[in-house]
Order: C-alpha cells, then structure tokens, then sequence
C-alpha cells in the first residue's frame, strides 16, 4: 500500500472548493429565507383579518411579537455558550421559525384562530429570527473571507430581495385567486406550509455550511465579552442618533401596524391591489437604495438620514387627502424612496459613530430598544382605535398624530454630525415586508464596505 503525500495545491484546491461551497449554501439560505419571509410572516396581519379577528388585533399582531425577538438577543449569548456554538444557535433557530407555520397552517385550515394564541406563535417566530441576528452576523466573518465580502454580500443581498418579492408577489396572486372562489384560507394554509419548507431548506444549507473557527469566535465576539479600551467610549452624536432613531420609531409605528386593516377593512381593496401597493414600496425602495449609497459616499450620511427622515415626516398623512388608488400608489413610491435613504443614512452613521469593539453589543441593545419602541407605539395607536372606533376618522386621526411625532423628532438630528466619513456601504437582511416600505431590516456586518 502506498502513501500519496499531500501536496500545497491539494490543499489549496481543496480549501477553494470548500469555500465555493459554503458560498453557494449562503446564496442557497438568502434565496429560501426571502421566500420565506414574502410569503409568511408579511401575510400574518392579512391572515388575523381572514380569521375573523379585528383591525385592532391585526396590527397589533405585526408589531408585538417583534418584543419578544428584541428580548432574547439580550440573553443569546449565554443561550449560545450552553448550546455550544453559533452555527447550532443558528440552526435552531432557522428550525423553530420553520416550525411555527405549522400551527398556522392547520389553524388556516380549520378557519379559525384566538388572537393570544396567533400572538404567541408570532412571538416564537420573531424570537426565534431576531435572537440568531447577532451570532448569523458574528458567523459569517468565519464563512466569508474578507476581500471577498464586499461583493459576495452585494450579490446575497440582491438575490434575497428578488425571491422577497416573487414571494411576496407569488402570494398575493394567489390570494386574490382563492379569494374569488372562497378558498382564502386554504390559501392562507398552503402559502405557510411553502414558507416553513423554504425555512426548512435554509436551515438545511446553514446547517451544511463550514466556518474556520466559529466556536472561536463565539468567546471573543459575543455582546456580552467584547474587548474594549478607553478610547471606546460612546459619543454624543451617537446617543442622540439612537435616541432620535427609537423616538421615531414609536412615531411611525403608531399608524404603521394599522395600514393593512385600513387598506382590507375600510377601503375594501382586494389582495391584488393591496399586493400591488406594497409592491411598489418595496420595489422603489430596493432601485433607489444603490442610488443613496452614491449621495452618502459624496456628501455623507447625515445628510441621507436628513433627506430620509424629512421623507417620512408626511407619508402617514397624505393617506387622508385621498383614498384613490392611483393616488395611493403615487404614496408608495415616494415611500420606497424615503425609506431607502431613511434605512441606509441610518445604519451608515450607525457603523460611522460606534467605537467598532461595541458594535455588536449596541446593536444589540438598539434592537431590543427598537422592539420595545414598536410595541409602545402600535399599543398606542391600538388604544386610539378601541376608544374612538375602527373608522375613517380615527384612522385619519392616526396619520396625522403620525406625522406630527416625526416632524418633532427631526429636532434631535439637528447639531448631529459625523467628524470623518469612511464607510461607503453596507448590505442589510430583509426581515419583514411591511406596507409604507418600513421593512423590518438588520444590517449584514461583514458586508461594510471602506473608501
């Protein structure tokens, strides 16, 4: 029997073809992750309404669950030393998302579901997503080498976005073809039992996926254990960034949660025209965000966060000038262009403000003051709604308060400003599809570009 030696190139070829690999399952997970989340959990509102439950419920149902996700990152790195590694936190949360559309899809079949328990398998589904966040963002620094992250991440983030929208879209059509022939809830069942097998083909390519040293890692990078030095120190523009951020938050969530009751329930719009708005938020936001990057890199970020965060300021009111659909889809546009700015301005001084080494554990603590603000305006809009009624008036009332709130939170961006501008780029996860285009986003940190 004779011993072949090894040789450099051997290794080396088998290292590159093991990278390719992971490449292409990474690429595999975006695509089945975006098609989740088109056609599940952005349907969870529409679905409530198809129950029989109210418009109250249906928006709080888009917005509370979200705390629970916020309140587990907190805890996520202890969870993930006592399971013993990142990419098993990871799996088993891609795993337990998959499995929350099961109940879904049986409740859908049967036609009926209570609200707690509609919120309590949200909340399971956001827990589940949000707490991996921060160990998926830690992780792929092992998966990914660095030189080639720029584009690698430029490419994943593309294809998310397309299978989010055929997803969405694909959905959508289908609703608004069951609805005419009174099989919405059937619909309803088979579109969850989609996006919990595409959830369950994500978890299948994470689960595959190899990194260099992730159990490394998970002492050294975790929220709780980051190294810092005294020059770390938190600065006073970026606390009143993230104080403005959460602040409008709550603002925006107020009428936020309540446009797709108002849109099914009040307008009586069907599935077709409801897909069809949405649609062109998002798809507005998607073209113009490469554009915003361009404007960032020559004039800096603080000035897209001003154009972003003045976008958004009337959006919630000029619902009320008219209920015209063409009207309204003329709002969704310049939604998807406001957002894009407002999103990107954001997360770019962001990254630009916070001492590197505090990174992860402040987004942490942003997320889970980002969730809390969610729910304490969408409770807060919900309280408007069942004291005056689910009406065109109280509605109206909504947006307008809506508006208001974010015009007074542009006083805390004025004086902000960012000494020297490094960061040209960074690519984001789409969590949610939300009407208005205030998608539900978490920013992709090894995708950071430099100039």
């Amino acid at each position: 029997m004779h011993c072949v030696p090894t040789t450099n190139s051997q290794v080396s070829f088998t290292h590159i073809d093991g990278e390719q690999q992971n490449l292409r399952r990474s690429m595999g997970d975006a695509a089945c992750f975006g098609g989740m989340v088109g056609c599940g959990e952005t349907y969870f509102p529409a679905f409530a309404l198809a129950v029989g439950l109210g418009e109250t419920e249906a928006g709080l149902v888009a917005s509370l669950p979200l705390l629970a996700g916020g309140a587990i990152q907190l805890i996520s790195p202890i969870a993930i030393r006592w399971i013993g590694g990142l990419q098993r936190w990871i799996v088993l949360g891609a795993a337990i998302q998959a499995i929350t559309f099961i109940p879904l899809a049986y409740a859908a079949w049967r036609g009926s579901l209570s609200l707690p328990l509609l919120l309590l398998i949200a909340s399971v589904y956001w827990a589940a997503g949000l707490a991996t966040g921060p160990a998926w963002n830690t992780w792929m620094e092992t998966v990914v080498a660095k030189e080639r992250r720029v584009r690698f991440f430029s490419k994943r983030s593309r294809l998310q976005q397309v299978c989010t929208f055929a997803g969405l879209l694909s959905a959508g059509m289908l609703l608004q073809w069951s609805s005419n022939k009174e099989l919405g809830l059937e619909a309803f069942a088979a579109m969850f039992c989609i996006a919990g097998g595409l959830r369950i083909v994500s978890a299948g390519f994470l689960h595959r996926t190899t990194s260099s040293d992730s159990n490394a890692v998970l002492l050294s990078s975790s929220p709780s254990r980051e190294a810092t030095s005294p020059t770390d120190t938190i600065s006073h523009t970026a606390i009143r960034l993230l104080i403005y951020l959460v602040f409008m938050q709550a603002f925006i969530q107020l009428s936020g949660p309540f446009f797709v009751p108002y849109m099914l329930k009040q307008l009586e719009f069907g599935y077709g025209t409801y897909v069809l708005l949405v649609s062109l938020a998002f798809v507005s936001k998607v073209l113009t965000m490469s554009f915003w990057g361009r404007v960032a890199e020559r004039t800096g970020a603080v000035k897209v966060l001003w154009i972003g965060g003045l976008g958004l300021v009337p959006l919630a009111s000029l619902w009320i000038v008219s209920t015209n659909v063409w009207w309204l889809g003329f709002i969704q546009i310049i939604s998807g262009i406001a957002w894009s700015a407002y999103e990107l301005g954001f997360f770019l001084m962001f990254f630009e403000t916070l001492p590197a080494s505090q990174r992860t554990r402040l987004l942490t603590y942003y997320n889970f003051a980002n969730t809390l603000a969610i729910c304490i305006g969408a409770l807060a809009g919900a309280a408007i709604l069942a004291y005056w009624g689910c009406q065109f008036e109280t509605y109206y009332s909504l947006f307008a308060i809506s508006s208001l709130g974010r015009l007074l939170c542009l006083g805390l961006l004025v004086g902000v400003v960012v000494p020297t501008h490094h960061l040209k780029s960074i690519g984001m996860r789409i969590l949610s599809v939300r009407p208005g285009a205030g998608s539900i986003v978490s920013p992709v940190l090894a995708s950071e570009e430099r100039s």
